[in-house]
C-alpha cells in the first residue's frame, strides 16, 4: 500500500510543527522516583460492524513499559517491556519507542520499511508514524501495525495546552494533553491472522502523565461521525488532586465543525454537569454565554478492562468499548432562545469509566 507524504497538511495550518505541538515532549525529569507517562492513539475504520484499534503505550521509567491494543470484538492483546532502558523518547517532540529485544536498533526511531526486521517485540511512535510488533502467545502470527497520519487538528487553533498554561506547572495530577483531535490514518494493521488495510481513516492522540491517575474519571471520545465527516468530540471528567486536595473537574471539545473549528467547555468559563452510571450510561452538559452542548452515551456490551497506572504500578481498573453509541446536540444562543445547530450520532464513539466508580457519579463543575 502506498504512504501519503507524512507533511503537515491542512486543516489548521500547514507550517505547523505536529511533533512539537504542547507537551508533545517527554515529560520525566530523570530524578522523580514516582512517573508515568501514557500515549494513546486510536484509529477508526468504517464499514458495518463498526471497528477501531487503539493503541496504548506507558512507561514508568523505574519499572518498564507496556504496550496495550484493544482491537475488534473489544479483544485486549499487551505485553509488558520490563527494561526500561530499552525505552527511547524526545523531550522536545512527539517521538517515541521501546523494545522489548535487545538489538542493534532498539533505541531510536528506525526505517519503517526494516523495523520488522530487527524487532520481534517492540514499536516506534510519532505524530506521523505508528508502527510496531507484539507477540501472540495464543497464536503462531504476531499482532503488527504500520500506519501513516496526516493530523488535520491539535487542541485549539492555534494549539494550546489542553489544560491551560497551569498544567505547566505541577499543580494537577496527573497531566493530560489531547495532541490530535482529528488527523486521518492510512496503513493496516494484523489482528488474529487477518490484515485490516485503511486509507484515510479517521485518526486521535492524547496523552498523560504524572504520579497517578485519578481517583475516579470518565472519558468520551468520538470523530467517526457519519453525518459530520472531520467532526471530532472529546469529552473527559475526574477527580483528581490539585496540590493536597481533591477537585472535580470536566472538559468538553468540539473540533471541525463549520465556521467554529473549535469550541471548548471548561470551568471557569462555562458550568459543566454529568452523570455518569458505573458502566453503560454517559450523560454530560456543558453550558456556556453562547453555546450548550449535551452528550449522552450508551453501550450494552460488557465492555473490555485495560491497564491504567496506579499508585502500585499499572491496573486493570478501567473499561472501554470502542464500538459506544454516541448522541451529540450543540445550540447557540440567539438573545434568550436557544437555536439548534448541530445533532450527530455516532456508533463508534469511544466510552470509559476508570477508578472507583461504584454508583452513578453526579457532579458539576
Amino acid at each position: 500500500m502506498a504512504f501519503p507524504p507524512t507533511a503537515a497538511c491542512s486543516g489548521q495550518n500547514n507550517s505547523t510543527d505536529w511533533g512539537s505541538l504542547p507537551h508533545a515532549g517527554y515529560h520525566w525529569d530523570g530524578c522523580t522516583e514516582r512517573f508515568f507517562e501514557g500515549w494513546y492513539s486510536r484509529v477508526t475504520l468504517p464499514g458495518d460492524p463498526p471497528i477501531s484499534f487503539a493503541f496504548m503505550y506507558a512507561i514508568d521509567p523505574k519499572r518498564g513499559g507496556m504496550a496495550q491494543v484493544l482491537g475488534p470484538e473489544e479483544e485486549l492483546h499487551w505485553r509488558t517491556f520490563p527494561n526500561p532502558r530499552r525505552f527511547w523518547a524526545s523531550s522536545t517532540h512527539l517521538a517515541l519507542g521501546h523494545s522489548g529485544i535487545p538489538g542493534p536498533g532498539c533505541r531510536g526511531l528506525q526505517d519503517p520499511f526494516t523495523f520488522f526486521q530487527r524487532t520481534a517485540s517492540g514499536y516506534q511512535y510519532t505524530a506521523h508514524l505508528n508502527q510496531g510488533i507484539l507477540p501472540d502467545p495464543l497464536g503462531s502470527e504476531p499482532i503488527r501495525w504500520l500506519y501513516r497520519i496526516q493530523p488535520r487538528f491539535a487542541y485549539g487553533i492555534p494549539p494550546r495546552a489542553t489544560m491551560g498554561a497551569w498544567s505547566y506547572l505541577p499543580i494537577f495530577e496527573p497531566g493530560w494533553q489531547i495532541l490530535m483531535s482529528h488527523g486521518l490514518a492510512t496503513g493496516w494493521v494484523e489482528w488474529r491472522g487477518r490484515r485490516y488495510a485503511f486509507q484515510q481513516a479517521p485518526a486521535y492522540a492524547e496523552k498523560n502523565w504524572g504520579q497517578s491517575f485519578p481517583r475516579r474519571w470518565f472519558w468520551i471520545q468520538c470523530n467517526a461521525f457519519p453525518q459530520h465527516p472531520g467532526l471530532s468530540l472529546t469529552c473527559a471528567g475526574a477527580e483528581r488532586q490539585v496540590l493536597t486536595r481533591p477537585e472535580e473537574v470536566a472538559l468538553i471539545s468540539l473540533h471541525g465543525w463549520g465556521s467554529q473549528p473549535f469550541l471548548e467547555w471548561r470551568p471557569g468559563s462555562a458550568r459543566l454537569t454529568w452523570q455518569v452510571d458505573p458502566w453503560g450510561s454517559w450523560r454530560i452538559r456543558g453550558e456556556s454565554a453562547l453555546w450548550c452542548i449535551q452528550l449522552e452515551g450508551h453501550t450494552r456490551r460488557p465492555g473490555q478492562t485495560v491497564f491504567a497506572p496506579g499508585p502500585e504500578g499499572m491496573q486493570r481498573n478501567c473499561r472501554d468499548t470502542l464500538a459506544g453509541h454516541l448522541h451529540l446536540q450543540l445550540w447557540q444562543r440567539n438573545g434568550q432562545v436557544w437555536t439548534p445547530v448541530i445533532k450527530a450520532t455516532s456508533p463508534q464513539a469511544g466510552l470509559e469509566v476508570g477508578g472507583e466508580v461504584r454508583q452513578p457519579w453526579q457532579g458539576q463543575c
